[in-house]
């Protein structure tokens, strides 16, 4: 019965997760939606491991590299402006999915 019960709560941790991944991808792209709120209980949820994040984050990485590399004056512009953004909003983003984290492992251990 315990393990039935651990199977289907990790189910419904991956199944909020990726509803909470997605729908915060498309708050960061539609001005509608904060994406931020959505995405670091996401991370916390799946696991900063997990397949879907850490692609993201690779092609993320690699757009903006390649905006930054571009031979267009304007792409190159961009990139490198969206590439300093990124690397602020880690900085924030970070320390608050790792207080997360801490935050979620009391209540679930606590219980």
């Amino acid at each position: 019965m315990k393990n039935a019960l651990t199977i289907a709560l990790a189910i419904l941790r991956r199944v909020v997760g990726v509803t909470l991944f997605i729908i915060g991808v498309l708050g960061l792209l539609l001005p509608i939606l904060p994406g931020w709120p959505l995405i670091i209980p996401a991370v916390v949820l799946l696991g900063r491991r997990d397949k879907i994040i850490r692609h993201t984050h690779l092609i993320v990485r690699h757009a903006l590299r390649f905006m930054r590399r571009s031979e267009q004056t304007w792409l190159r512009r961009i990139g490198m402006r969206l590439s300093l953004e990124y690397v602020r909003t880690r900085r924030v983003v970070v320390p608050a999915i790792d207080a997360t984290e801490r935050a979620f492992a009391r209540a679930w251990f606590a219980s």
